[in-house]
């Protein structure tokens, strides 16, 4: 489910910044490992359902016939371990584009503590059907750029 981020929510988790993308979760056991802390691909899967609701805004969805990001890189920094029943606000934003490619960053919150994760990613824009690199479509990117502040170049 998508937020507003208010006020409250912001003091709440401690956000800074503007995150369009924003959905708020309650860690389930199942997404907790043996060291009894969330495990690190966890942040990845929630950080990718995130940038396909980002693909999905802008008309994008999953399709093999319609262009789509294919992650090149990531890059995580792991601030704060997160727990079992933690209320947690994991955020996305487009933050830029090039000819065939896209950056996002992502972040997660924990209610009381704050920042407790934060990435990247590079993505490529591909037809899956085809495999060919193609250009990010001249709509997105003008709603990216209004709604999330992304920058070209």
């Amino acid at each position: 489910m998508s937020l507003v981020l208010d006020d409250r929510l912001r003091a709440d988790f401690g956000v800074e910044g503007h995150w369009p993308i924003l959905a708020r979760h309650i860690v389930r056991w199942s997404e907790v490992d043996a060291y009894s802390h969330v495990n690190h691909a966890t942040y990845l899967e929630w950080y990718e359902d995130c940038r396909s609701r980002a693909m999905e805004a802008v008309g994008l969805g999953l399709d093999i016939n319609v262009p789509g990001p294919v992650l090149a890189k990531i890059e995580v920094q792991y601030r704060q371990p997160l727990h079992y029943r933690d209320d947690v606000l994991i955020g996305a934003r487009v933050t830029g584009f090039r000819r065939t490619s896209l950056t996002l960053a992502y972040a997660t919150w924990a209610k009381g503590r704050g920042l407790v994760n934060e990435a990247t990613t590079l993505s490529v824009m591909v037809v899956i059907a085809t495999g060919e690199k193609v250009a990010v479509p001249d709509e997105a990117r003008r709603i990216w750029r209004e709604q999330h502040g992304a920058k070209e170049g």
